[in-house]
């Protein structure tokens, strides 16, 4: 028996391809071309990087080579115009569920880095779109989101990170967690609260002091610990720790307005990234289960083996459904519909995936679980990833909706 199996394309799981994108004015990248990449390309790094837990950086530069790092923007600035609500809009999330197949972990910096693209798009000026987006087709630069922090409590009026005005800009302090892909090469979007706006007992709250500013690893005060990331799971979406030590951040970098992520509901357009990610995982360990087991021939005559392939099989397929479905719902008015319709397409694909897991484990055995093939890796990727989701936060707010009561659907969990 060979020690690492070759990952076979969604076709041999009995898996639908990605159907194409809809009609767009900008070129549309090859999703089949991207699975081959993911499959004779990532696969052979991903041991490596979970055991140094490390960001994919070949893996990136690759799919920067590709154009997978523009897709949400437009084609004016090297993209493809994929975004919810544009024709497109599969695209970039059909990309986040080819590799995650095969490396969650690499498709969790694409989606980070995509959807802070698309946020600089809507809420940056054409200088900042020139200063930060425009350079992307010629050089590899890594954007992410800097929100998270140690000790904030959900629903929290106010981050722990400040930012006071000063001539010329704000002056930035605080310590932030979960920063995938870092600002070590690329640039952050940083969370803080105004000061002076929305108190934490004052009239507005994170509506009104909500400020995002972009930082750079040039930045006198910025640093980064990547030693602090160690989870068991998702390992190649490095996210380390990020310290603000009293930042000079200028006017130029000042994202938008105060409150401009919670008007735009940026959190409630992100549900389906997850969702896309969800999905390939769940693919992605069928597909090498299924070439496992056809190893053993008693195993693919048994009929409880057969039964519980195809009750995977079936999951899987209603969870792609419901992905689609849930783009769909971008492309009406009603985006609070959409958000929920979203949110549901997260959990079903999370459950998916965990009864892919959960099953198929137990159809391939513990051998299959070896550091020498990608199951027990993906296994913990999916049971980290998915803490995302926070399904008793997600049914309750579908639930609250339902009967007419008080609800946020741009929540994570």
């Amino acid at each position: 028996m060979s020690a690492v199996l070759e990952i076979h394309p969604a076709r041999a799981a009995g898996l639908p391809d990605a159907p194409p994108p809809a009609a767009s004015t900008a070129r549309q990248p090859d999703l089949q071309a991207l699975r081959q990449l993911a499959e004779t390309r990532f696969a052979p790094r991903e041991r490596a990087l979970h055991e140094a837990a490390a960001l994919p950086l070949e893996n990136l530069r690759e799919l920067h080579d590709g154009g997978w790092l523009r897709l949400t923007l437009p084609e004016s600035l090297g993209g493809a115009d994929s975004r919810l609500g544009t024709g497109a809009a599969p695209t970039y999330l059909q990309a986040i569920r080819t590799v995650a197949r095969v490396s969650p972990g690499t498709a969790h910096c694409l989606q980070v880095h995509n959807h802070a693209l698309w946020t600089v798009l809507e809420a940056g000026t054409p200088e900042q779109h020139a200063r930060f987006l425009a350079p992307l087709q010629r050089e590899l630069s890594l954007f992410s989101f800097i929100g998270s922090e140690p000790g904030l409590a959900p629903g929290a009026a106010r981050f722990q990170t400040t930012a006071t005005p000063e001539a010329g800009g704000l002056r930035v302090h605080g310590r932030k967690q979960y920063a995938t892909n870092g600002v070590a090469r690329g640039y952050g979007i940083v969370f803080t609260s105004l000061d002076g706006a929305g108190g934490s007992q004052g009239e507005g709250g994170m509506a009104a002091n909500h400020q995002m500013v972009i930082v750079e690893p040039g930045m006198p005060g910025v640093s980064q610990d990547d030693d602090w990331y160690a989870p068991s799971g998702m390992r190649v979406a490095a996210s380390p720790q990020i310290r603000l030590e009293q930042v000079r951040v200028p006017a130029s970098h000042v994202l938008g307005q105060p409150g401009e992520y919670l008007r735009g509901r940026w959190q409630g357009r992100f549900h389906l990234g997850f969702t896309a990610n969800y999905l390939g995982m769940g693919e992605g360990i069928l597909q090498w289960s299924l070439a496992w087991l056809r190893q053993f021939p008693e195993r693919v005559a048994d009929p409880f083996v057969q039964a519980h392939v195809g009750e995977v099989q079936v999951a899987l397929q209603a969870a792609a459904a419901a992905l689609d479905h849930a783009i769909a719902a971008w492309r009406q008015p009603d985006v609070q519909r959409a958000e929920l319709v979203s949110m549901a397409a997260k959990s079903t694909c999370a459950q998916a995936a965990v009864l892919a897991a959960d099953t198929l484990g137990r159809l391939t055995g513990s051998t299959a679980l070896f550091d020498d093939h990608p199951l027990g890796r993906l296994i913990r990727d999916l049971k980290t990833h998915i803490l995302h989701v926070g399904h008793d936060r997600t049914h309750q707010t579908i639930g609250a909706a339902a009967l007419g009561q008080a609800f946020d659907s741009t929540r994570q969990r």
